[in-house]
């Protein structure tokens, strides 16, 4: 029988309401009886570095020799559960881990946080405080662990660019709510709020440019970055996001630099398509103050002009 797509989803899970069953391949996991056979002590978040529909296919053939529990989607943070939470998922590459664990598949790349929005870490802590709740899983970091925490692990997911204190605040229902949804946008054009080199030109060659114009420049092997300052109120959880014209030719991986409290995160975003629209850089926590806080990068390895319009910050 052909592997079910996610349009063909119709069955709910029973062992979590909100999910859709698609049961993966009896060849990627252990048949069980948890948790008389075993306890379960742990929820392991991973990032799939890859699609969720093509992870439920992938799971569903005999030759994947890996599954999870449960997948999570980027864009709505629908969840699909593959394995009955009784059953022994191969997930953790510890056996130990895998026989003491629910795994969380999300969707994305650990290198690009645009993956990770915030309707997807809503879902995903919704659905681990209900594991926790369900099996009496502590909702602490020592029992909600990624994939790279597993002993003797070899992967890195989630990945740095995982959120780990907004994703715990919300498992443990800590999240500060929003002061009167704070959001500010910072155009190309805004007065003392963008500053670019002269090696950036200004153009309104594309209608799906916001305002008036847009900053262009040729990629190079070197930063020469634009910046979009902004005054970040508190020091919190912000969604980030770029508008800019997307036309054919322009470049498939412009580096947008986001200065978070950790430190610079890069996210590289194809600037010749899906143009025209506030488009999600991530979820990321930023520091308060006056500052430069988002750019946009000339050092790319393709070809077509990188390009800077405009960004959107919102705390959420």
């Amino acid at each position: 029988m052909a592997p079910l797509g996610t349009a063909d989803i119709g069955i709910q899970s029973t062992d979590y309401g909100p999910a859709a069953w698609v049961p993966a391949n009896s060849a990627n996991y252990t048949a069980s009886s948890r948790e008389s056979s075993y306890p379960i002590n742990y929820i392991v978040i991973h990032t799939m570095q890859g699609s969720y529909a093509g992870s439920i296919s992938w799971f569903q053939n005999a030759a994947a020799g890996t599954s999870a529990h449960y997948l999570l989607r980027s864009s709505d943070g629908a969840v699909t559960q593959m394995v009955r939470d009784k059953d022994v998922a191969w997930h953790a590459g510890n056996w130990t881990y895998n026989t003491q664990s629910i795994g969380l598949e999300h969707e994305g790349y650990v290198n690009n946080a645009s993956w990770y929005t915030d309707a997807m870490y809503r879902s995903s802590a919704a659905l681990t405080r209900y594991l926790c709740d369900k099996y009496g899983i502590p909702k602490t970091r020592n029992n909600i662990i990624g994939h790279n925490q597993v002993p003797g692990a070899t992967h890195t997911d989630p990945g740095p660019n995982w959120n780990w204190t907004y994703y715990m605040q919300l498992v443990t229902g800590t999240t500060p709510p929003p002061p009167t949804s704070w959001s500010t946008i910072v155009d190309n054009t805004t007065a003392g709020r963008f500053t670019a080199s002269a090696n950036w030109g200004t153009s309104s060659y594309s209608a799906q440019r916001y305002g008036a114009d847009y900053r262009f420049a040729d990629p190079v092997a070197a930063s020469d970055t634009a910046w979009y300052k902004v005054n970040i109120p508190a020091t919190a959880t912000y969604r980030v996001e770029a508008w800019y014209p997307g036309v054919a030719g322009y470049n498939t991986t412009t580096p947008y630099i986001v200065a978070t409290s950790s430190g610079n995160q890069t996210v590289h975003v194809n600037q010749s398509a899906n143009g025209g629209g506030w488009r999600s850089l991530g979820t990321f926590t930023l520091a308060a103050g006056d500052a430069n806080k988002v750019g946009v990068s000339r050092w790319s390895g393709n070809t077509g002009l990188v390009i800077a319009d405009a960004i959107r910050i919102t705390r959420v």
